[in-house]
């Protein structure tokens, strides 16, 4: 994470912060299912948030939870990788 927040990135108390993005961790070749994500993450509220806060977020705004190749591979090529290739929760 530390990389991260030398190219701009900050870290989140709660989702109820302004995200855009959820890192999550998994061994190479790991498979999570969206449900057990989705419980790692918190209370049903975080979940709504997470799932539904395109709704409510300013801008239509979807929070992204995404596997942290999207992160490594980010920092590695110096830019913001489209992040279709490492969606943990397919967008709706």
């Amino acid at each position: 994470m530390l990389e991260a927040t030398v190219v701009g990135a900050a870290e989140a108390e709660t989702v109820f912060d302004f995200v855009t993005h959820i890192i999550v961790y998994r061994k190479e070749g790991q498979t999570i299912s969206e449900k057990e994500i989705l419980g790692s993450l918190g209370d049903q509220g975080v979940q709504d948030m997470v799932m539904f806060g395109r709704f409510i977020l300013p801008n239509s705004e979807q929070i992204r939870v995404v596997y942290v190749d999207w992160l490594s591979d980010s920092l590695e090529s110096n830019k913001i990788m489209p992040v279709e290739a490492y969606l943990a929760i397919p967008e709706k």
